[in-house]
């Protein structure tokens, strides 16, 4: 009885112990799953957070691969042109200031920045221009910028002038019928110039012209002065030139004219160290104290004197406009070896003078025109507000290269310019022009249904121009009145693009009083 209570005691320890060991082997599953599916949400977890940064990544990489990036590069026979503290310090920090990256011709870019005429050595690569690519030049202008060429050209406003030896005879002749008349003698490169008796000149010499010199100049504080107007060639076929009315730059002689030397040059000869305005006396107060341009502290001064400087820049802009007028066919004939005009465009610096009447004489366009304040550093704010207000006008600060989708390339440029946006003439498109393209009248060329593809082009670019020209202005066609005659004299001069581009302008200038200038 009692082994056998002794045997039920066992059993029950051990069914006890089989008990326990089963809720610890339980309780030790439980626990290890609990393990297991805490690891396996680490796990998920963390490849999801990888995932997520694998997509952040990759939407970034996608995002830095769509970015517009638009590169320039510069061209120049000169090093101290790539140094962005150098002669172009200003290009550079513009460029850059609208987000432009520095580049070289190895990497695509979107613009050109040529110091030197660059279609001799470059031309392997702008005869393939793309149509977003710019060049700071148009192939041709050297018959503008040429010091020779522009001297000797036959034009009201531009001092009469002879290449030697080739009209030395014609020299003598005009010399012999105007014997008060004085001459400077001018290197070919306008290195050197000397005010000569005609007996002092060498008249065998090819490498000088000899220009008449203008006399009894105006005077400021005593000093003779020139005046620099930035001028920007966006289109030839039709022509369009600007002037940069923001500022001109005022240069004077360091030396007083009176009493005349002509063997001191800085009496009649605008060298790298001119007088700048801040130093001249009489301009001193209004442009440094009272914060005017040079153009007004000019102004001021002249108008205190009794003259008209009105009339002197209205006279300035059409001599300037002429220049672009005689020399355009030129520019369309070097353009014939290029795909497009498009990609072009040119800042000159059209250099003039003024005699005591403020007559005004035009003397030089310069290519290329120093944009370095490292002389004088208050023209800092001129040089880059020249450079920002032409790159707006020119189009490059709006260049998007990266476009490929051809309907986005196209909305893009209808949010800007489009149709509506050219539309002139209306009264005589609706009514005389209505399905009458080959009629008498000239306006109805411009009329929808009769434009042509290259006209419509061309408008659209001028619409674009006229409304990013900030300070700048137009030359040619040349300012009008609303509601005025066509001046149909003043057309007979004009090519055919160009008379069709002058009576847009008028038609848009009727309806909108901003289109005039």
């Amino acid at each position: 009885m009692e082994d056998n209570e002794n045997v039920n005691q066992i059993t029950e320890n051990q069914r006890a112990s089989y008990k326990a060991k089963d809720e610890k082997n339980k309780k030790d599953t439980k626990d290890s799953n609990a393990s297991i599916f805490l690891l396996i949400c680490i796990i998920g977890v963390s490849l999801g957070i990888l995932l997520e940064i694998l997509n952040i990544q990759n939407r970034s990489c996608k995002d830095e691969a769509n970015k517009t990036v638009n590169r320039y590069w510069v061209y120049s026979a000169y090093s101290d042109v790539e140094n962005r503290n150098g002669l172009l310090k200003h290009v550079h920090l513009v460029l850059e200031r609208i987000g432009y990256e520095k580049s070289t011709n190895q990497t695509p870019w979107d613009l050109l920045w040529s110091h030197d005429y660059p279609f001799r050595v470059l031309y392997p690569n702008l005869h393939k221009l793309k149509p977003h690519q710019k060049v700071n030049h148009f192939p041709g202008t050297g018959f503008i910028t040429n010091k020779v060429d522009l001297a000797t050209t036959d034009y009201k406003y531009i001092p009469k002038a002879f290449k030697l030896p080739l009209s030395k005879e014609d020299f003598l002749k005009y010399a012999a019928e105007n014997k008060n008349a004085l001459f400077v003698e001018k290197h070919n490169q306008h290195r050197q110039v000397y005010l000569k008796n005609v007996s002092e000149i060498d008249l065998s010499n090819g490498e000088s012209f000899v220009q008449e010199y203008v006399q009894k100049p105006f005077l400021v504080d005593g000093h003779k002065f020139d005046i620099g107007v930035y001028v920007v060639l966006t289109s030839v076929n039709p022509l369009r030139v600007y002037w940069y009315k923001g500022d001109v730059l005022f240069r004077y002689c360091p030396a007083k004219y009176h009493p005349f030397d002509p063997s001191v040059l800085d009496k009649y000869v605008i060298g790298d160290d001119y007088l700048p305005t801040w130093k001249v006396p009489s301009l001193a107060h209004s442009y440094t104290e009272l914060g005017f341009s040079m153009k007004d502290a000019f102004d001021i001064y002249a108008t205190s004197k009794g003259k008209d400087p009105a009339r002197m820049w209205e006279d300035v802009q059409e001599a300037i406009a002429g220049v672009f007028q005689l020399k355009e066919k030129h520019v369309i004939e070097a353009l014939k070896s290029y795909p497009s005009g498009d990609n072009f465009f040119e800042l000159m610096r059209v250099d003039l003078v003024v005699d005591e009447d403020l007559k005004v004489y035009l003397l030089e366009a310069n290519m290329s025109p120093n944009l370095s304040s490292a002389h004088y550093p208050p023209n800092q704010l001129l040089y880059e507000q020249v450079l920002y207000n032409l790159l707006a006008l020119a189009g490059v600060e709006r260049l998007k290269s990266n476009q490929t989708d051809a309907r986005e390339q196209a909305a893009a440029k209808n949010m800007v310019s489009s149709d509506k946006n050219i539309a002139a003439w209306g009264k005589e498109c609706d009514t005389y022009c209505r399905d009458n393209c080959e009629g008498s009248l000239l306006i109805c060329r411009l009329c929808r249904p009769c434009i042509t593809r290259h006209l419509r082009q061309s408008l659209l670019r001028a619409h674009r121009e006229h409304l990013h020209k900030g300070d700048f202005r137009r030359l040619h066609p040349p300012a009008m009145k609303p509601g005025a005659q066509v001046d149909y004299k003043y057309m007979e001069i004009l090519s055919e693009a160009n008379k069709l581009q002058h009576l847009w302008y008028q038609g848009k200038c009727d309806i909108d009083t901003t289109w005039c200038t």
